[in-house]
């Protein structure tokens, strides 16, 4: 052992000696000030915390016991640890039954789940609880932040515009909190509130596609945080946002920058969810300009965190389809499913949070909020005119609504219908007309090239190749035994429209008519009409078929059936 970390081990267990000795007989503020200075995880703190704890046990005051508690919380570093003390509080704030204390100390437990390990589940429970008990509490300051901690999870949630009225609700309590307040605590606290409010609504916008009030936030962020000291946590964070915004603008040298400037911070803090979206952002900068190398070693980093953590962003879940098909160009097969798998399990962990996290915070915040709003309401002489003059409107405007609806359906079922007449006539007049077509058109192809193409494509649409799921113009290519781009050529030339619309377009056109032609149809589900049609995703089906036939498929089966009926 060294000379300095003798020194360094010595002066530490006579500092630990000296706290042990500090009498009861003291008051509490007189305890808290050997370690109220500290930085938070300073573990040095922690036996003037526990001089607090064995006072407040002796003197049977639960009060202090649980603010002794959440110190012991604040000032451990190891995040078992921190649970534990984080349930003494939650017991001893119970024996209180000051309803403040309580939701504070549900608070700080949400916020050990959420901060540290990311896992929302659990973290949104405790948040919950803590709002239901600062439901009437006359303290801001906690309502504020239980605000804040639920905004983050709708934020992760992807409900950003739900998040944002969150964090707008708080916003302007947090920064003139900050201002006015003289105790160095306290505003530490508000400033904090503030930064991380910021941070979380400039993702909210970038994921909203709003780039110019999210811009406008990082550039607030930065400034305000760069020669703050105690905030370089946040500084890195909106560097990280910076980075971000570099890599959409096509920027990739100020994209690297900002992202590795942000990234050494961040690490230190051991935030690995953070490390991670700068993990994904950097490589596929590198991989976009084409050293495919570097990129895929940014993505291994993040599937290392992913089996240590169990948690992954949504947003870069996409990390693993660019490892897919690498490994799979690579001819790698081991490596091609081991990705293939993790891929899977890390939907299967986003999807499960997703469904209960959505459900919780609908059936046990929003409810409540909506119920809150109603005993309000009750509690005013108009109740009875109000609701009386809402339900009118309200069911006014659905029948005028429903109204417009219906003609407006009925217009674009009127004009799919002419629309497929034509197409039927097209198809006919075309199988004369495709040898003339195919001369005007061929421009980049050899004439010989393109008549066994139209040949090809004839028999492709006539015996509906089209149906095969996952087609590919590479994979079609190769079944027609000709070069990819030649085919993706000549379907631009003579169809008008680059190979995935073509394709859409059949598929689209194919189960339109079978719907139209065929009733049985009429009575499958839109997962088994997406399959009927060779289309994967029941959405994707549902949206191409509106883009396609400007009508919904289940508004087309609706008409289509009320018609038949009507005959």
């Amino acid at each position: 052992m060294t000379k300095s970390k003798t020194l360094s081990l010595l002066f530490l267990m006579y500092h630990i000696i000296c706290i042990s000795q500090v009498k009861s007989s003291l008051s509490y503020q007189e305890i808290r000030k050997y370690y109220e200075t500290k930085e938070l995880n300073d573990e040095t703190a922690l036996p003037a915390v526990n001089t607090f704890i064995k006072k407040a046990k002796a003197n049977n005051d639960d009060r202090a016991l649980a603010l002794g508690y959440r110190d012991a919380v604040a000032y451990s570093s190891v995040v078992d640890v921190k649970l534990k003390f984080a349930d003494s509080t939650i017991h001893a704030a119970l024996r209180t039954k000051n309803n403040d204390l309580i939701s504070d100390a549900y608070l700080g437990k949400g916020i050990i789940y959420s901060f540290n390990l990311k896992k929302y589940q659990p973290a949104l429970d405790e948040f919950l609880k803590a709002y239901n008990y600062s439901r009437n509490s006359k303290d801001e300051y906690l309502k504020h932040k239980v605000n804040y901690h639920l905004g983050n999870v709708k934020s992760y949630l992807g409900y950003y515009e739900d998040a944002i009225g969150h964090f707008n609700n708080s916003i302007n309590y947090f920064e003139s909190g900050s201002k006015r307040s003289a105790n160095p605590n306290t505003s530490y606290n508000f400033k904090k509130g503030y930064f991380n409010i910021l941070h979380q609504m400039t993702i909210c916008y970038r994921n909203l596609n709003d780039s110019k009030t999210s811009d406008s936030l990082i550039e607030l962020g930065i400034n305000l945080t760069r020669q703050q000291r105690d905030f370089q946590l946040e500084y890195s964070y909106f560097l990280k946002c910076k980075g971000i915004l570099y890599f959409h603008k096509n920027k990739p040298n100020d994209a690297i920058y900002y992202l590795n400037k942000a990234l050494p911070p961040i690490l230190k803090k051991n935030d690995f969810t953070w490390a991670s979206v700068i993990y994904f952002y950097l490589g596929n900068v590198f991989i976009k300009n084409g050293d495919e190398e570097k990129g895929i070693a940014y993505f291994t980093k993040i599937d290392s965190i992913f089996n240590k953590h169990q948690f992954i962003f949504p947003e870069v879940r996409r990390n693993y389809e660019f490892l897919i098909e690498h490994y799979k160009k690579e001819n790698n097969a081991a490596k091609e499913l081991y990705y293939t798998k993790q891929l899977l399990r890390a939907d299967n962990i986003i999807v499960k949070d997703f469904k209960y996290l959505s459900k919780k915070i609908f059936r046990e915040y929003d409810r409540r909020k909506m119920d809150d709003e109603k005993e309000r309401l009750e509690s005013s002489k108009f109740l009875t005119v109000i609701i009386a003059f809402i339900v009118v409107s309200f069911t006014i405007a659905i029948l005028i609504y429903r109204r417009h609806r219906e003609k407006v359906l009925r217009k674009k079922y009127i004009e799919l219908q002419e629309r497929l007449t034509i197409y039927r006539n097209k198809i006919e007049s075309a199988k004369e007309s495709r040898e003339d077509h195919t001369q005007s058109k061929k421009q980049i192809v050899s004439d010989e090239k393109a008549d066994e193409l139209a040949k090809k494509l004839a028999a492709f649409e006539e015996k509906n190749q089209f149906l095969q799921k996952n087609l590919t113009c590479k994979k079609l290519a190769e079944q027609f035994k000709t070069n990819t781009h030649y085919l993706s050529t000549y379907i631009n030339e003579v169809k008008g429209t680059n190979f995935n619309k073509y394709l859409s377009e059949l598929r689209i056109r194919y189960i339109t008519s079978l719907l139209n032609s065929d009733r049985k149809y009429l009575n499958y589900k839109i997962e088994g009409l997406a399959a009927e049609c060779g289309i994967a995703s029941r959405q994707n089906f549902s949206d191409l078929f509106f883009e396609i036939n400007g009508i919904r498929p289940a508004d087309f089966i609706k008409m289509r059936l009320k018609e038949l009926n009507n005959k």
